[in-house]
C-alpha cells in the first residue's frame, strides 16, 4: 500500500493514526472553544456579568389630581402588595421541585439513566407538589377574597405579559446579534433564536397578583407566606378617591315654589366627578403599551416606567388621558456580587395635574341635580309631561369662567361611583334611558334651540346680511297664506294666535326679538344668512371639531347632515332656531356665551390648570355694536316681565320668577329643542319593543330643555356662563331654568358671586 510505503513502520503508522483521531477531536473542541469565545463570547459575557449584579426596582408614587384649591381628589395611599414567585405562577415549582427529590431518591444510578427514565421518576414526585401548589392557590383566593377564576385570569395574563417580554427581548438580542455577525463576516449570517434565548429578569421575579391590601390582609399573607413557596408581600400603594361621596348641604327656600322649604337639606352626592376623574384597573392590554411607547418613544425592556403584570393603569377619565404624566418612572438598586458595590437610580415620580374643577361646587351642583330634591323629577306644574309624572330626568349642568375658559364645573346626573362599576356596571352602561355612564354636560350633544338666537344675530350682522336698524314684522308665521308651517312659538290655539308685533304695537328689533324669542324675526335673518354661514358659525364655536378638552370620551357635536350631503337653502331657517343638521353640548353652549361676553372672542375651554399647552383662541371679529344689543337682548330676556327666561306660569296659573338671587347681574335665555325618541329593548330579545300594530315604542321622546345664562356681580362684568340641559324635559323656563337658577345661587354659596358664603 502506498501509507506502507510512506510510514514503513507499523508502530509509527499507529501512531500517525491516533494524531489524525487526536487533530479531528481537538480541532471539534476547538471549534467550540472558538465559537464560545468569538461568537457566542460576548453574550455570555454579558449574561455572566448579569448574573452577578443582583436588581431591585424602586417603586415611584402616582401623581395625585387635584381640583382648582388645591384638594386631593385622586391619591396613592400606602398599603401592601403580594407577589408570586414566576416559576410558582407557571406551575414550573412543582417540576422543579419533583426533579430534585427523584434525584435525591435515585443518586447512585442517576447518571446511568436514560432521559425517558428519568422522567419517569420525576413523574412519580410530581403529584404531592402539584397539590401543595393547588392547596397554596386555593388559600391564596380565600385570603384575598377573590374568585378562583380571577386568580387564574390574573396569573394567565402574568404568563402571557411576561412570555411577549421574552420573545420581544429575545427578537432584539437575534437581530442585533445578526447585524454584529453579518457587519464581521461582510455577508448575511443567520441567528438562531435559541442561541440567544436566556432568561429574562421577568422571568426570575415575583409577580404583582394582590395590589393594594390593607394592613389585615397583608399579615394573614404572611402567615401564609411562611408555609408556601414563592409568596412575597411587598408595600405597594392603593389609589383613593377622597371626595368621591360628599355630604352637602342644600338651602331649599330659593326653590320652586312648590318644592320650596324654609330650611336646609342635606344631600349625600356619590360619585363626585367620578366620570371626569377616572377609575383604574389592574389588567394592563396591549394598547397601554402601545399607547406608552408612543408617548415615550422608549422600547418597553429599557423604559422603567413600563408595565409590570399586577401595575394598575388608568382605565377612565383623566386618569387614563393623563396616563404617562401621572404614572412616573421606577427607580433601580443594583448591587454587584463580586465587589458589594451599589448602584442606585432614583424614582421619578408621578407629576400632580390640577383641575379647573372647584370639587366642592361640582358637588352642591349634582346635589341640586339629586331627584330626591325635585328638580329632575317630572312634575306636574311641568304642564307638558302629564304621563310622566314622578319620572327622573337625566341632566347637565356646564359652568365656564368666563375670562379664563376654565371649567368650574361638570355636573350631571344620574351619577355612579367606582365600586358600581363592578356590582353595578349594567345600570351603568346599559340602561338606554338614564344611561350614568355619559356625562350630559360634554358627553352627548343636543340640538340647541332658542339660546342660539343672540348669536345668529352677532353673526348675521357682523356678516352684513342683516341691519340693526331693519325692523321685522311678526306676524305668526313666515310665509303669507301658509299658517301651518314656520310659525312663531306663540302663534298657538293655547295663546290665541296672538304675534310678537301684536304684543309690541309693531315690528320687533334684535334686542325685543331675543328677549321675547321671536322666531318669524330669527327665520327672517337666517334665511338672509343663508345655511352655509350659519354652519360656519357653529364650526366656529367648536361644534363637529370639539375641544383639546383632554377628556374621552368629549363630544364634538355634530354640524351638517349624517349622510355627507350639502345643507339645503331650507336647512336656513332651522340652523337660525338651533334645529335642524346641528347638535352640542351644555359645554358647547356655555363657551359659546362666554365668547359673546368677551366680545366675540373665543377661549378653547380648559378642564386642566396650568398645562403648558397654549390656549386656542381666535377673534371672530363680530361687529360690536351687534354683541351689546345681544347681550342687552338676553339682559332683558330674564329681567323684564316680558322675556322668556323671566318667569313661568304653573298649571294652576300662578307666575314664577325663575331667577332670585340677589345683587346680581343676569342675562340668558330658555329654550325648547326638538328631538328624537328614545327606542328600547325592555324585555332583551333582541329587539326593539314593538306595539300590538308593529310600531316602534318609545321609552323617551319630547323635547329636550335648555337655559343658558351669563352672571356676574350687579355693577361689574359678566364673570361665568352657565348652560343647563335637561333630556326630554320639555319647556326650558320651567324645567331648565330653576336648574340654572340654584347654580347661580350654588355659585353664591361658594364665594364665587357676592351674595352668598363660601
Amino acid at each position: 500500500m502506498k501509507t506502507d510505503r510512506l510510514i514503513p513502520s507499523m508502530f509509527h503508522r499507529r501512531l500517525a493514526l491516533l494524531m489524525v483521531f487526536f487533530l479531528l477531536g481537538g480541532g471539534v473542541l476547538l471549534a467550540r472553544v472558538a465559537r464560545l469565545t468569538l461568537v457566542d463570547g460576548p453574550g455570555l459575557l454579558a449574561e455572566a456579568e448579569r448574573r452577578l449584579v443582583s436588581e431591585r426596582w424602586i417603586e415611584t408614587t402616582r401623581g395625585r389630581i387635584l381640583d382648582r384649591n388645591g384638594r386631593v381628589l385622586a391619591m396613592d395611599r400606602p398599603a401592601f402588595d403580594v407577589a408570586v414567585d414566576y416559576q410558582v405562577i407557571t406551575g414550573d415549582w412543582a417540576d422543579q421541585q419533583a426533579a430534585v427529590a427523584a434525584r435525591r431518591a435515585n443518586i447512585d444510578q442517576w447518571l446511568e439513566l436514560s432521559p425517558a427514565e428519568r422522567d419517569a421518576l420525576i413523574e412519580v414526585e410530581l403529584p404531592p407538589y402539584r397539590a401543595q401548589l393547588e392547596a397554596m392557590w386555593d388559600e391564596f383566593a380565600l385570603t384575598a377574597q377573590l374568585p378562583r377564576e380571577e386568580l387564574e385570569r390574573r396569573k394567565s395574563a402574568v404568563i402571557s405579559y411576561v412570555q411577549r417580554m421574552a420573545v420581544s427581548i429575545w427578537e432584539r438580542r437575534r437581530l442585533a446579534r445578526q447585524r454584529e455577525l453579518s457587519r464581521e463576516r461582510e455577508t448575511m449570517v443567520e441567528v438562531d433564536m435559541r442561541d440567544v434565548a436566556r432568561p429574562i429578569r421577568e422571568q426570575r421575579e415575583p409577580h404583582v397578583l394582590l395590589h393594594g391590601v390593607d394592613d389585615n390582609v397583608a399579615f394573614s399573607f404572611r402567615k401564609l407566606a411562611e408555609e408556601h413557596p414563592g409568596l412575597t408581600i411587598s408595600d405597594g400603594v392603593s389609589r383613593e378617591y377622597p371626595y368621591e361621596t360628599m355630604e352637602v348641604v342644600v338651602d331649599l327656600s330659593s326653590f320652586p315654589a312648590h318644592l320650596r322649604k324654609p330650611h336646609m337639606k342635606s344631600v349625600t352626592v356619590r360619585g363626585v366627578a367620578t366620570d371626569q376623574i377616572g377609575w383604574m384597573r389592574d389588567r394592563v392590554f396591549e394598547e397601554d403599551i402601545d399607547r406608552r411607547f408612543k408617548a415615550t418613544g422608549i422600547e418597553p425592556a429599557d423604559d422603567p416606567g413600563r408595565y409590570l403584570p399586577g401595575d394598575s393603569v388608568g382605565s377612565a377619565g383623566l386618569e387614563k388621558s393623563l396616563e404617562v404624566a401621572l404614572r412616573g418612572s421606577r427607580g433601580r438598586l443594583a448591587r454587584r456580587l463580586d465587589t458589594g458595590n451599589v448602584d442606585r437610580v432614583e424614582p421619578v415620580p408621578g407629576s400632580d395635574a390640577m383641575l379647573a374643577i372647584d370639587i366642592e361646587l361640582q358637588a352642591q351642583l349634582q346635589a341640586i341635580l339629586d331627584p330626591a330634591l325635585g328638580l329632575t323629577i317630572v312634575q306636574d306644574w311641568h304642564g307638558n309631561l302629564e304621563d310622566r309624572l314622578s319620572q327622573q330626568l337625566a341632566a347637565g349642568i356646564a359652568v365656564i369662567d368666563i375670562d379664563t375658559g376654565e371649567t368650574l364645573a361638570l355636573a350631571s346626573t344620574p351619577s355612579f361611583t367606582r365600586d358600581e362599576i363592578e356590582t353595578d356596571s349594567e345600570r351603568i352602561f346599559s340602561d338606554p334611558i338614564l344611561a350614568p355612564a355619559i356625562n350630559r354636560a360634554f358627553g352627548r350633544p343636543y340640538e340647541p334651540g332658542s339660546i342660539v338666537k343672540p348669536l345668529v344675530l352677532a353673526t348675521a350682522v357682523s356678516e352684513g346680511a342683516h341691519s340693526l336698524g331693519t325692523m321685522i314684522q311678526c306676524n305668526g308665521h313666515l310665509f303669507p297664506g301658509r299658517k301651518d308651517i314656520y310659525r312663531c312659538w306663540i302663534f298657538r290655539d293655547r295663546f290665541s294666535f296672538t304675534t310678537h308685533s301684536n304684543q309690541v304695537g309693531g315690528p320687533l328689533d334684535g334686542e325685543t326679538a331675543i328677549a321675547r324669542s321671536c322666531n318669524i324675526y330669527f327665520y327672517t335673518i337666517g334665511r338672509a344668512l343663508g345655511a352655509d354661514r350659519l354652519a360656519a358659525m357653529y364650526t366656529r364655536l367648536g361644534v363637529g371639531e370639539g375641544f383639546r378638552f383632554g377628556l374621552e370620551p368629549g363630544q364634538p357635536g355634530f354640524m351638517g347632515r349624517l349622510d355627507g350631503s350639502a345643507l339645503e337653502a331650507t336647512d336656513a331657517y332651522f340652523l337660525a332656531m338651533g334645529q335642524g343638521p346641528v347638535s352640542w353640548t351644555p359645554l358647547h353652549a356655555a363657551n359659546a356665551y362666554a365668547t359673546l361676553a368677551r366680545g366675540g372672542v373665543t377661549l378653547e375651554p380648559r378642564l386642566l390648570r396650568a398645562t403648558g399647552e397654549s390656549q386656542r383662541t381666535v377673534d371672530l371679529q363680530w361687529n360690536k355694536t351687534a354683541v351689546a344689543t345681544a347681550l342687552e337682548g338676553l339682559r332683558r330676556g330674564v329681567n323684564e316681565d316680558y322675556g322668556t327666561g323671566h318667569h313661568f306660569t304653573t298649571g294652576e296659573g300662578r307666575r314664577e320668577r325663575i331667577f332670585n338671587a340677589e345683587g346680581l347681574r343676569i342675562a340668558g335665555k330658555t329654550g325648547t329643542a326638538e328631538s328624537g325618541p328614545i327606542y328600547a329593548d325592555t324585555d332583551n330579545d333582541g329587539e326593539l319593543d314593538r306595539d300590538a300594530d308593529g310600531h316602534l315604542i318609545a321609552v323617551r321622546s319630547g323635547d329636550h330643555s335648555w337655559t343658558t345664562v351669563l352672571v356676574g356681580p350687579k355693577n361689574g362684568e359678566y364673570r361665568y356662563a352657565i348652560s343647563v340641559v335637561v333630556e326630554y324635559g320639555g319647556s326650558g323656563s320651567r324645567v331648565a331654568g330653576p336648574i340654572a337658577n340654584q347654580a347661580v345661587h350654588a355659585l353664591q354659596q361658594h364665594g364665587y358671586l357676592p351674595g352668598g358664603g363660601s
